[in-house]
């Protein structure tokens, strides 16, 4: 009797399945054992173990997830502040800057205050400001100041000028260093975090999938439909079932007891 093709077709798919899982089996059984059981695998191994580690590994993938969250969110608390002392320090540059020239333009000349680099705009940058700090102190320690001021009170002292520069500029490039080594600790941490992230398409479909196929082998097909991976939860959007299923229902209440007046 010559076999139907529905049977015929099934079992060159099946066919195919078996020649997988014995030619490739042995391959995969040791990166599966790591991710099921990653202190080893018991000596005696159950299904029920079995179907536990399914569950197991994707609680420990999880928790790795909300760990690298974890440490992303903390290295990010801290960014502000160091952003804060950068502004704060840029500002009492400028403002030194400023006043230096301001000082020397008005106690002096014009062209004092150009010898000593005082007179170009000051620029937004903080790291072109830095150069033009670096120049400007030159000029102070290196140019004599030979002019007379126009008022004895407030004369400049090149040395002492150059001095106090030389402090803000400090001040501002330590602010700047504390920002870039936030920046860069914060890449350390986003890059783990969307390895993980990353992870979710394959670690969570294959255990959902490999867990389904279980309990519908086992006549459970309610509770493989439950836990099927649906393209919303691939792309880590829970479904309603989700949500309810994380919401414990609240107890029971119990009825007081009646109080009755004595008589």
């Amino acid at each position: 009797m010559k076999p139907s093709k529905m049977v015929s077709d099934r079992a060159v798919i099946a066919r195919t399945v078996r020649s997988a899982l014995n030619i490739h089996g042995p391959e995969v059984a040791p990166e599966l054992e790591k991710l099921l059981f990653p202190d080893g695998t018991p000596g005696k191994l159950t299904v029920a173990e079995f179907v536990q580690a399914l569950g197991d590994s994707l609680g420990r993938y999880v928790a790795a997830l909300t760990a690298a969250d974890s440490n992303h969110s903390v290295e990010l608390a801290d960014d502000d502040g160091y952003r804060i002392q950068r502004d704060e320090r840029l500002a009492e540059h400028r403002n030194f800057f400023s006043s230096l020239r301001d000082l020397v333009i008005r106690n002096y000349s014009q062209t004092v205050a150009t010898a000593y680099g005082l007179t170009v705009t000051l620029p937004e940058d903080p790291q072109q400001l830095l150069t033009l700090t670096r120049n400007t102190v030159k000029a102070l320690r290196e140019r004599p100041l030979v002019e007379l001021p126009r008022n004895k009170s407030l004369k400049l002292d090149p040395s002492a000028a150059a001095d106090d520069l030389e402090e803000h500029a400090k001040a501002l490039e330590k602010a700047l260093d504390d920002v870039e080594r936030e920046r860069r600790e914060a890449q350390v941490t986003q890059s783990a975090k969307d390895a993980l992230m990353g992870r979710w398409a394959v670690v969570y479909p294959g255990i959902a999938d490999s867990a389904a196929a279980l309990f519908s082998l086992a006549g459970r097909p309610e509770l493989a439909d439950r836990i099927r991976p649906t393209a919303r939860r691939r792309s880590g959007v829970p479904e309603e079932e989700d949500t309810e299923a994380a919401t414990p229902a609240p107890p029971e209440q119990t009825p007081a007891p009646v109080e009755t007046a004595p008589v």
